[in-house]
């Protein structure tokens, strides 16, 4: 314990204090008595500390704090315990993943890299803060785009409860146009094969995740076991923004279709008394204002530097020894005259991929060849000394 700070010795003088009060013992000469006396008791110690401080409440990474003070203790006395069987009653580490809510900015700029259901389905969730499996289950007899304001029928994926979400006009005037056409059991937000198939929360997660990363965006976060903006992300932007806007808490909690508590459920406002609120925040949730419409040049450029990340992050993993800059700097010397545009840049690491990946494989070919050739020759060898040694 010498070369422990006073945290840890404090910390660790607590949990032997709780290891003793969870077993009656008066002291820790007490104590030792009881443990060094049989292992079984000595295992039982420990678990009925584990279960004392689980009725205190106390967080994951507490207990487990704690159980190393005692465990030291048992080694610094000789106690023998059979820790395999102590194991299955230590709670698991509890990482926190620290999602962040997801800035309109970086929402505008990640949707043009979206196939178009997937790009609505992203909206969608972001406008309304349904989970993803509410969303995909969407059929479009669910929407009511005509009334005022524009809403959705969603059943909750947890408590299956319907409720009603209300929709942006902008994002509403969208959806309009996606399902003209479609039949009423048809899926709003449906996959390549057609409306009849819904879209797969997993491919929707890997769009946005990769959309993310050639934006730059896909950061771990601090327990380094996440990612700083997920698509559950969206969920947690909608209630933000209503939140900073004002919006009554119970009112996001009942849109949101969370359990809002027995002392609250006395009191739940009216579809109409939803609608009216919602309608005064409405333009915090709109994407298509003037802060945060794109025009068609800039959702351009958008989508030109999330191709060139791409593709020199192509080029470094197949040749990491010379760096997209190497070859930007070459075609300006020799062939351009002048250093490259984006469109340049593009064009200069396709060609380079392909005459790379093409060497690549001519290279394989004619190393097979000669591996073929040799296997032959060896093979004709072994057959000649097998005919010597018949004769």
């Amino acid at each position: 314990m010498a070369s422990r700070s006073s945290k840890t010795k404090a910390n660790y003088e607590d949990g032997v204090q709780h290891f003793l009060e969870a077993n009656g013992w008066r002291d820790l000469r007490e104590a030792l008595r009881a443990v060094k006396s049989n292992s079984r008791v000595a295992e039982q110690a420990i678990i009925n500390m584990i279960s004392r401080l689980r009725d205190l409440k106390r967080t994951n990474m507490t207990i487990r704090l704690y159980l190393t003070a005692v465990r030291n203790l048992y080694s610094l006395y000789d106690v023998k315990a059979n820790w395999m069987r102590i194991k299955q009653f230590i709670p698991k580490k509890r990482f926190t993943r620290e999602v962040k809510p997801i800035p309109k900015r970086i929402l505008v700029q990640v949707l043009p890299l979206l196939r178009p259901s997937k790009r609505f389905l992203v909206w969608f969730l972001f406008a309304t803060g349904c989970r993803i499996g509410e969303a995909v289950a969407l059929r479009v007899r669910d929407l009511d785009l005509n009334s005022d304001p524009p809403k959705a029928k969603i059943v909750s994926e947890k408590t299956h409860i319907p409720r009603i979400v209300f929709i942006p006009r902008d994002l509403a005037e969208r959806l309009r146009e996606w399902i003209k056409g479609k039949k009423l059991d048809h899926y709003v937000f449906h996959n390549e094969r057609g409306p009849r198939y819904p879209l797969d929360p997993k491919h929707v997660r890997r769009a946005f995740q990769n959309a993310l990363a050639r934006l730059g965006y896909l950061k771990r976060d601090a327990s380094n076991r996440g990612w700083e903006y997920h698509i559950h992300g969206l969920r947690r932007s909608f209630k933000t923004i209503l939140q900073n806007a004002g919006m009554d808490g119970l009112k996001i909690e009942i849109l949101m279709g969370h359990d809002v508590g027995i002392d609250r459920s006395y009191y739940r406002p009216s579809e109409a008394e939803l609608a009216k609120e919602w309608k005064e925040y409405e333009r915090y949730l709109m994407l298509e204002t003037p802060e945060t419409t794109i025009n068609v040049k800039e959702r351009e450029e958008i989508i030109k530097a999330a191709t060139l990340q791409a593709l020199e992050q192509t080029w470094l993993a197949l040749n990491p020894n010379q760096p997209p800059e190497d070859l930007y700097t070459n075609a300006a010397r020799f062939e351009l005259g002048h250093y490259p545009n984006i469109d340049e840049k593009m064009r200069i690491l396709r060609t380079a991929i392909q005459s790379y990946i093409r060497l690549v494989k001519e290279f394989d070919h004619a190393q097979m060849t000669k591996a073929l050739q040799r296997a032959m020759a060896e093979t004709e060898k072994e057959k000649k000394k097998r005919k010597r040694k018949r004769r």
